[in-house]
């Protein structure tokens, strides 16, 4: 089987303008997942191999594809299952990789319980894959 190469510095749509490739480039998401805490599953993913229950609210992110750097940024979301933002993800003192992401989550308007499994935590990472 060939592979063929698209070489373009901007994608026209029919009515709606031009955009430069770059932006697509850099715009997109490069992994994401929808991670039912409670029982470890994955829901929905993309470039998530899969991902390690470390311990209660305690989780890792395993990728796929590897990023170039671990300057990688995310954005996330949560559900406890009723509660209005009672959640909180948070990174501080775990490491980040380049090929795994650490991260923790706890009821926010109770962070005094300790870290808590969740209904649902979604993740965007956004970066520049290897």
């Amino acid at each position: 089987m060939a592979y063929g190469k698209i070489v373009a510095d901007q994608i026209q749509h029919s009515s709606e303008g031009t955009v430069d490739t770059q932006y697509v480039v850099s715009g997109s998401a490069k992994a994401y997942q929808h991670l039912e805490q409670l029982t470890n599953t994955l829901q929905k993913s993309l470039n998530i191999s899969s991902s390690t229950d470390n311990a209660t609210g305690d989780f890792t992110a395993n990728f796929t594809n590897s990023w170039s750097d671990a300057y990688y940024m995310f954005s996330h979301g949560h559900d406890d299952g009723g509660y209005n933002d009672a959640a909180s993800y948070h990174s501080k003192g775990l490491t980040w990789t380049t090929t795994t992401f650490r991260y923790r989550s706890a009821y926010a308007w109770n962070a005094s319980a300790g870290f808590a499994d969740l209904q649902m935590a979604t993740i965007v990472w956004h970066g520049d894959l290897a």
